[in-house]
C-alpha cells in the first residue's frame, strides 16, 4: 500500500505535539494554568507552520534554565485557532469556545493585509471583543495608526510597523533632500485618516521646535501644501480635477497612500495631468506599492515607496515577538511576587448574562508593556503600546532587464536612514529640488504710514534691518512728480513684514514699485476708467499690491482681494485745541441753588440777626431805661454785613466787635460755617480751576456739524483724501458732505495732519487704523479720534489681477499667519501709539497761562465795575438823595443802618461840604470878595459873641464840676485819663495857658488853609494874605480885647480839624 505523500511529516508532528502534552502534564501539578491564544487566518500553506513555531517557542523558553522559576509557579501553555470564514460568528465561536474556557491570559492576532485581502472588518471586531471583556491583545497589524490612545485604553500591544512609522520614515527621507515643502493624496483606504493625521502632527511638531537646534542650526520646518482625498471611486473627470488643484499650490513633492489597485489609477491620472515629470517625486506607502514582480507603466522611474517583510517568515517571526513578550511579562510579575495578588482566571463566558469585565488583566498589560529585549529582534513599546524601534526599508522603481522592480535602495532604522544609489525621475544625476523655480513678481504699492513708510539707505547702499528696496517717485507737497524717473529707497512698514512673510513661504522674487499717479484706486465717472494702484492690476503692469488697500465693492469688481489681514473702517480725527479755566470756574464748586442759598440766605439772614441781636442786647449802652440814644453806639446794619463778610473770608480788616453774649455765640457759629465752607470750596476749586481740553466731539458720519457746517460760526471745515475709498464712500452715500468737503481736500494725511493742527481744518475724515496711528504717535498728544463707532466697517487685503494664481497661495498663508498670532504681533508692533507728553522730572503740575485765569480777572473786572457803579451811586446820593432823607430822617434812623450815612446827614458834614464848594466856586473879581469878606467879619462877630457866652457857661461849668453837679463835655486837646476823660487839672491848666493871640492866628489860618489863598497851608503867615475892609479894620480894633477874651472858648478840634464859632450846646460830633 502506498502511503501519502506527506505522511511521515504528518506522523512527526503528531509524535512532537504529543511529547508536549506529555511534558505539560508533568510539569502541571496544582499550579495555575493560564493560555496564550492566537487567532490567526487560515492560510492552506502557512497555518501548520504558525502552529508548529508557536509551540517550538514556548518550548525554547521551558529549556531556558533562567525561566524554570516562572514554569514551577504558573503552567504556561498556547493555543492557536485559524480563522477560515473570517465573518463574526466564526470570530465569536472562537472566543467562546477556544479563549474563555481556558484562563487565556493574552491574544495573539495576526492581521496581514497584503496577504490576507479584505479583512479589514474582521480584524477590527477581534481587537473590540477583547477590549470589552478586557483581554490583553498582542497584534501584527501594519493598518493601525500607532498614534491614538485608544490603544492604550484597549490594551493593544501593536508588534509590526505601523502607518506611523511610516510617516516617520517619509518625513525622514523628506528631511535628507531638503524637500520641505509636499502635497498628501490618500483615497479612502483604511487607515487614510490616521495617515493624514500622523503626518500632521509630525509637521506640527517641527513648526513648534525651538528657532535653533542645540548646535546652532535652523531645524527643518515642513509645510503641507495641499491635502487631496479621492472619495467613493471617482471616475478619471472627477479624479483628475481634484490631483489638478497639485499645479495650483506647486508642490513637486507628492506621499501617496492608497492601495496598490487605487495607486495604479491614480498615477494613470497624475500621468494625463503632466505630474510625473522629471520635476516631481512620488512617495508611496506600504499599501501603495504592487506586489507583483514587475511594476506596470502606470508607474514612472524614479518613484520611492516605504514598505517592510511581509510575507511568511516575517508573520512567523511576529509570532515568536508575541510569545516571547509574554512569556517576559509573566516572567516579571513571578519575579516581583504578583501571582498570589492577580487573578489569573478572567472567568469570563458565553452563558452567563451581564457585563463580563476583566479587571487584573490590565495589571497583565502593563508588564507586557514595560518589558525590554536587547537581543535581536529588539522589542521595547512606548506609553501607547507600539514599538519604539522597528525598521522599515525604503524601495526604487528601477529598470531591471527588460521590466522595472522595485529594488530596496536604502533602510530606516533606530539608527537613521541609511541610502544607496538611486534613480531619480527622468533618470537625472541628482534629485530634484523638490519646488518650483523661484518666480518673480511685480508689486505696486503707495506711501501711507504706518503700513508702508519710505527711507533712505544706509552708507553703504543697504537698506536697515527689515527694509526692502522699492523705486520711488520724488513728489512735491501735492503728490505730483518731480521727474519721470525713480529713485531707489528702503521701505518697510506693517505691510513690507507682510511681504517679507509672502516672500519666504511662498518663496518667490519681486519687484516693488509706486504706481506714476499715486493714486489710491477710483473710478472715472465719466470715462469709467480706474487710476492709482487699481489701474496698475488692470493693465497688467503688476501682479499684485501690497499697502493699506481697502477692499470696497467697486475695486471687487475690477481686481481680486485675498482674505482681509486687517480690519478697519472710516472715522474722524480732531486737534485738541489750547484749553482754559472757564470764566466762572471760581462759581462752578457749587451748585447755582448752594449759592444763592449761600449769599442770599445765609449771609444776610446771619447778619440781620446778628444786628439784632446785638441792637437789643442788654449789654448795649444805646438802649437804657428810657430806650434813650447814646452818643458814642458803633454797631449798624452796614456795619453787621461788613463783620459777616469779613468773617467769611477770613479777611484781615478792622471790624466792630459785638458787644453782646448771644450776639457773639451767632459769630463764633458763622465763624465755624465760615471754616467748613471755606474747606469745601478750597478743596472743590482745585478740581475746576484746571484747564479743560476742547475739541469737537463728532458723533460720527452723521453728525450735524459734518450736514450743516455753515451753521458754526465760522463754518465748520472738514477734508479727506481725494480718489481713495473714502471720499468715494462719502460720495456714494453722502452727496452733500462730499460736495462740500470737496473744496478743502488735502493731498497726503501728513498734510491733513498739518492743516488740522493749525486749524485751517476742524476735522479730518480717513481709514480708522491709520488715523489711529497718526493719534498714537503724536508727540503732543493733541490728536484724537472721535465717533461712537468705526463707519463703513472693511478690511485691507492684498489685490491681484482678475483670475490670478496667486490668490488662494497668499490667502493660505495669511491664515496661517493670523493663527499663528503674527498677524496680531505685526498689529501691536506696528499700531500701538507711544503718545508721550514731554514733561520734566520731578514736575506733576502745568504753568498756568492768561487764559487759564480768565476767571480770576472777570472777578476782579467786575468788582472794580461794580465799584464804579457804587461811586456814582454814592455821588448821586450826595447830590441828590441827602436832601430828601435829611428831611426825612428826623429822629436818626439812618444811623441804624450806616453810621457813615447818618453822619453825612449832620452839621459837620455840612460845613465841610460847604468849604469844599468854597474852595472849588471862590470868585476872583475884587467886587465879590470885598462882599465875602463883610460877610465872613459879621460871622466872625458873631462867633465872638458866642464864645463870649461859652466862657460865662464855661465859668459856671468848672464851679459846679467842683461841687460834683456838672456834665463832662468833650476837649480834644485836654490831657486824658487813662479812661479817656480829661482830668479836673488838665482843665484849670488849659484855661489858664491858653493864648488868644495864638488861637486867633490858629483860627484864621484855618480860613485861610480852607480858602486856599494861604501858600503855606497853615503857617503863621497865612493871616497876613487876608485884604480886609476898613469896617472890618475898625470893629477889630474896637473889640479886640473882647475878641482875645473871647477867642479861647471859640476854638474848637475834633479828628485832626479846627472849628470856629461853634455852640457848646451844638455838638458836630
Amino acid at each position: 500500500m502506498r502511503l501519502p505523500k506527506n505522511f511521515l511529516s504528518w506522523i512527526t508532528e503528531f509524535i512532537f505535539l504529543l511529547l508536549c502534552v506529555l511534558m505539560c502534564c508533568i510539569v502541571s501539578g496544582e499550579h495555575p494554568h493560564v493560555q496564550l491564544h492566537a487567532l490567526i487566518p487560515s492560510h492552506f500553506h502557512w497555518s501548520q507552520s504558525f502552529q508548529r513555531v508557536l509551540v517550538s517557542k514556548l518550548m525554547s523558553y521551558r529549556r531556558d534554565s533562567r525561566y524554570r522559576g516562572l514554569f514551577r509557579a504558573i503552567n504556561l501553555h498556547t493555543n492557536v485557532t485559524f480563522l477560515k470564514k473570517d465573518d463574526p460568528k466564526e470570530i465569536l465561536n472562537s472566543f467562546c469556545d477556544y479563549v474563555f474556557p481556558y484562563n487565556t491570559t493574552a491574544i495573539i492576532h495576526v492581521n496581514n493585509p497584503l496577504s490576507f485581502r479584505r479583512r479589514t472588518a474582521a480584524s477590527q471586531y477581534v481587537l473590540e471583543i477583547a477590549s470589552y471583556f478586557g483581554i490583553p491583545v498582542i497584534s501584527w497589524d501594519p493598518e493601525y495608526p500607532g498614534s491614538l490612545h485608544t490603544m492604550q485604553e484597549a490594551r493593544t500591544l501593536q508588534i509590526a510597523p505601523t502607518i506611523q512609522h511610516q510617516t516617520q520614515a517619509m518625513l525622514k527621507l523628506l528631511t535628507r533632500y531638503n524637500w520641505t515643502d509636499f502635497a498628501v493624496v490618500t483615497s479612502e483606504v483604511a487607515g487614510h485618516q490616521d495617515f493624514i493625521a500622523s503626518i500632521r502632527s509630525f509637521v506640527k511638531r517641527t513648526h513648534d521646535a525651538p528657532e535653533f537646534t542645540a548646535d546652532g542650526k535652523r531645524p527643518v520646518r515642513f509645510k503641507i501644501l495641499k491635502e487631496i482625498t479621492l472619495r467613493n471611486k471617482p471616475s478619471q473627470v472627477q479624479a483628475e480635477a481634484q490631483l489638478s488643484q497639485l499645479f495650483e499650490s506647486d508642490a513637486r513633492v507628492i506621499l501617496l497612500h492608497s492601495n496598490t489597485l487605487e495607486s495604479k489609477n491614480i498615477m494613470d491620472y497624475a500621468r494625463n495631468l503632466g505630474l510625473t515629470t522629471v520635476d516631481y517625486v512620488w512617495i508611496l506607502t506600504q499599501t501603495a506599492i504592487p506586489t507583483s514582480r514587475y511594476a506596470s507603466r502606470s508607474y514612472h522611474l524614479g518613484m520611492l515607496g516605504i514598505t517592510y517583510d511581509h510575507q511568511k517568515d516575517a508573520m512567523e517571526t511576529a509570532i515568536k515577538a508575541a510569545v516571547t513578550v509574554w512569556v517576559t511579562g509573566m516572567r516579571d510579575m513571578v519575579n516581583k511576587r504578583m501571582i498570589q495578588k492577580v487573578d489569573l482566571h478572567p472567568k469570563i463566558n458565553c452563558q452567563d448574562g451581564g457585563r463580563m469585565f476583566w479587571n487584573d488583566g490590565e495589571i497583565i498589560y502593563n508588564f507586557m508593556k514595560n518589558i525590554t529585549v536587547t537581543r535581536p529582534p529588539i522589542i521595547s513599546f512606548n506609553s501607547s503600546g507600539v514599538l519604539k524601534f522597528t525598521e522599515l526599508k525604503i524601495v526604487n522603481l528601477q529598470v531591471r532587464g527588460t521590466g522595472r522592480k522595485w529594488i530596496e535602495v536604502g533602510k530606516w532604522t533606530k539608527e537613521g536612514l541609511v541610502m544607496q544609489d538611486i534613480t531619480w525621475p527622468g533618470e537625472a544625476a541628482s534629485p530634484p529640488a523638490g519646488k518650483p523655480d523661484r518666480p518673480f513678481v511685480r508689486i505696486a504699492t503707495l506711501k501711507e504710514e504706518p503700513y508702508v513708510m519710505y527711507g533712505e539707505p544706509n552708507g553703504d547702499g543697504k537698506c536697515q534691518l527689515g527694509a526692502v528696496r522699492c523705486d520711488i517717485f520724488n513728489r512735491d507737497e501735492k503728490k505730483r512728480k518731480l521727474t519721470n524717473t525713480t529713485v531707489e529707497k528702503c521701505c518697510n512698514g506693517l505691510s513690507i513684514d507682510l511681504l517679507i512673510d509672502l516672500s519666504q513661504q511662498l518663496d518667490f522674487d519681486y519687484h516693488l514699485f509706486e504706481v506714476d499717479d499715486g493714486q489710491w484706486g477710483a473710478i472715472n465717472s465719466v470715462t469709467g476708467e480706474w487710476n492709482g494702484l487699481i489701474k496698475a492690476l488692470t493693465d497688467q503692469k503688476a501682479d499684485m499690491v501690497i499697502t493699506s488697500l481697502k477692499i470696497t465693492p467697486e475695486r471687487n469688481s475690477a481686481v481680486d482681494f485675498s482674505v482681509p489681514f486687517l480690519e478697519t473702517g472710516i472715522t474722524i480725527i480732531v486737534s485738541i485745541r489750547e484749553g482754559a479755566i472757564s470764566p466762572t470756574a471760581f462759581l462752578e464748586p457749587f451748585d447755582v441753588a448752594s449759592w444763592v442759598f449761600i449769599v442770599l440766605i445765609n449771609i444776610h439772614a446771619v447778619a440781620i440777626g446778628l444786628y439784632f441781636f446785638e441792637r437789643y442786647t442788654p449789654a448795649n449802652p444805646a438802649f437804657t431805661v428810657h430806650r434813650e440814644r447814646s452818643p458814642d453806639h458803633r454797631f449798624s446794619l452796614f456795619r453787621s454785613f461788613w463783620l459777616i463778610w469779613a468773617m467769611l473770608f477770613s479777611a484781615a480788616v478792622s471790624t466792630d466787635t459785638p458787644r453782646g453774649v448771644s450776639s457773639r455765640f451767632l459769630a463764633n457759629l458763622w465763624a465755624l460755617f465760615a471754616l467748613v465752607f471755606l474747606a469745601s470750596y478750597t478743596a472743590n476749586l482745585a478740581a475746576f480751576m484746571i484747564t479743560k481740553e476742547e475739541y469737537y466731539d463728532l458723533s460720527g458720519i452723521q453728525d450735524w456739524r459734518l450736514k450743516n457746517p455753515q451753521a458754526m460760526k465760522p463754518p465748520f471745515k472738514y477734508a479727506t483724501i481725494p480718489n481713495g475709498s473714502t471720499e468715494t464712500n462719502i460720495k456714494n452715500n453722502h452727496k452733500d458732505i462730499y460736495n462740500y468737503m470737496r473744496k478743502f481736500n488735502l493731498p497726503t494725511v501728513d498734510e491733513g495732519i498739518k492743516a488740522l493742527k493749525k486749524q485751517d481744518i476742524h476735522a479730518f475724515i480717513y481709514d480708522a487704523t491709520v488715523l489711529e496711528y497718526y493719534a498714537g504717535k503724536d508727540e503732543e498728544c493733541r490728536l484724537i479720534t472721535v465717533g461712537k463707532s468705526w463707519y463703513a466697517m472693511t478690511g485691507y487685503g492684498v489685490a491681484f489681477p482678475k483670475g490670478s494664481h496667486w490668490i488662494n497661495k497668499v490667502n493660505k498663508v495669511l491664515l496661517d499667519l493670523q493663527e499663528g498670532g503674527e498677524m496680531e504681533r505685526l498689529q501691536k508692533f506696528w499700531l500701538a501709539g507711544a503718545c508721550q507728553k514731554k514733561e520734566k522730572t520731578g514736575v506733576s503740575s502745568h504753568t498756568l497761562g492768561i487764559l487759564n485765569f480768565t476767571s480770576a480777572f472777570i472777578l476782579l473786572a467786575g468788582g472794580m465795575v461794580l465799584g464804579a457803579i457804587l461811586l456814582m451811586l454814592e455821588h448821586c446820593y450826595f447830590r441828590f438823595g441827602r436832601k430828601s432823607l435829611k428831611k426825612w430822617d428826623t429822629c436818626g434812623c439812618c444811623t441804624l443802618v450806616s453810621l457813615s450815612m447818618g453822619k453825612s446827614l449832620t452839621f459837620e458834614a455840612s460845613v465841610i461840604e460847604a468849604i469844599n464848594l468854597h474852595r472849588r466856586t471862590k470868585c476872583t473879581d475884587p467886587v465879590c470878595e470885598t462882599q465875602l469878606w463883610k460877610i465872613k467879619h459879621e460871622l466872625d462877630l458873631a462867633l465872638l459873641k458866642i464864645d463870649n457866652l461859652q466862657n460865662n457857661i464855661g465859668a459856671r461849668t468848672d464851679t459846679s464840676i467842683e461841687d460834683g453837679n456838672s456834665h463832662w463835655r468833650y476837649n480834644p486837646d485836654r490831657p486824658r485819663q487813662p479812661n479817656g476823660i480829661p482830668g479836673q487839672n488838665a482843665r484849670h491848666r488849659d484855661r489858664d495857658n491858653f493864648d488868644p493871640t495864638q488861637a486867633l492866628g490858629e483860627r484864621l489860618t484855618c480860613y485861610g488853609s480852607e480858602d486856599g489863598r494861604s501858600d503855606g497851608g497853615g503857617s503863621p503867615n497865612g493871616r497876613a494874605q487876608f485884604r480886609r475892609s476898613p469896617s472890618y479894620t475898625t470893629a477889630m480894633s474896637e473889640n479886640e480885647n473882647l475878641e482875645i477874651q473871647a477867642l479861647s472858648n471859640r476854638v474848637r478840634y475834633h479828628d485832626g480839624k479846627c472849628y470856629m464859632g461853634v455852640n457848646d450846646t451844638e455838638s458836630v460830633f
